[in-house]
């Protein structure tokens, strides 16, 4: 600004004169006669020699011309119109469009959306062959994934060695009778196979909007097994005068009844595969079908606790 009321106040001093007078930045001034200006360059010829020669000089180095007519003009260069900070903070670009938020709820919501589009499982349970059995569950899901129909399914192949170690704990596995003629024992009862189960367990899933989720619920089924147990007879033989033992191999069924809470786990992997952890408690009926009259028995259908059922499971499963 100091710069250009400098230039102003000696352009007032000499507008008489008859000459073109060029300023420069560096608050120098030349006598002259303007001959040509273009968009980066002014030439003249000095008006004191006006035979010499030609005299070209940058625009960005003239600040202002003052014609012999008295027009000042103020030169400028496009640089000058539209300068640009020594230090720019940072660079904005006219196309920019900034990128939306992410919105990891949403995402993850959609993903789950997703695992939730098949409703229907089947699956095979890893732990039943170990206990000589064959063991496949089907599950739907209903009610906006909160509940779950389970039917399980199991064909026995082998001895339950898991089964029968259970159930010698909490039932026991012999019984005793006499009748008024003779007296025999039955005793060691053993589970050659199971034949069967089936049931249906009705579980809440306490996240059913989730990848994976808790549930819980109550389960009822029936099941049979085939066994052996032995008989020991004393009677006396009167030819001889001495008691006699006899022991022989019978063979039983066994009808149970489950009523059991379930406890467990389901993993929705992916849309098309399930992993299910289950464990539960309860309690079991059982009733035996034999030919000798164990309903009359001391130990009879007797267990020792309240809660004498137990389940695990650990499947894996296909969804549809």
């Amino acid at each position: 600004m100091k710069q250009i009321l400098v230039i102003i106040l000696s352009s007032l001093s000499i507008i008489g004169y008859a000459q073109d007078q060029l300023f420069k930045k560096d608050n120098s001034r030349v006598d002259v006669k303007i001959l040509e200006i273009n968009t980066t360059e002014i030439k003249y010829k000095l008006f004191t020699y006006q035979d010499g020669p030609t005299i070209t000089v940058s625009k960005k180095d003239v600040a202002l011309i003052i014609y012999q007519n008295g027009v000042h003009e103020v030169i400028s260069t496009p640089a000058e119109t539209a300068p640009v900070p020594a230090e720019t903070p940072y660079v904005v670009y006219n196309n920019y469009t900034p990128s939306p938020r992410i919105n990891r709820d949403s995402i993850e919501k959609a993903e789950v959306e997703k695992l939730l589009v098949t409703k229907n499982l089947i699956s095979l349970n890893m732990i039943e062959p170990i206990n000589g059995s064959i063991g496949i569950s089907y599950i739907r899901e209903f009610a906006n994934n909160y509940f779950h129909a389970y039917v399980p399914v199991t064909i026995g192949f082998a001895a339950p060695y898991f089964t029968q170690a259970v159930n010698t704990i909490f039932s026991g596995s012999s019984y005793y009778y006499n009748n008024s003629n003779n007296s025999f024992s039955v005793s060691d009862f053993k589970f050659s196979n199971k034949t069967y189960e089936v049931g249906l367990g009705i579980h809440f899933q306490t996240s059913g909007k989730r990848a994976v989720t808790h549930f819980v619920g109550p389960y009822i089924g029936t099941s049979q097994f085939k066994g052996t147990y032995n008989r020991s007879e004393n009677y006396y033989d009167p030819n001889t005068g001495y008691n006699n033992n006899i022991v022989t191999l019978r063979n039983f069924s066994l009808e149970r009844t489950y009523v059991m809470l379930d406890n467990g786990v389901l993993f929705r992997v992916t849309k098309n595969f399930n992993i299910m952890m289950l464990a539960g408690i309860g309690y079991k009926i059982d009733t035996y079908k034999t030919d000798d009259k164990l309903t009359e028995a001391t130990n009879y259908n007797k267990n020792q606790f309240p809660i004498n059922a137990f389940k695990f499971g650990l499947s894996f499963g296909y969804r549809f």
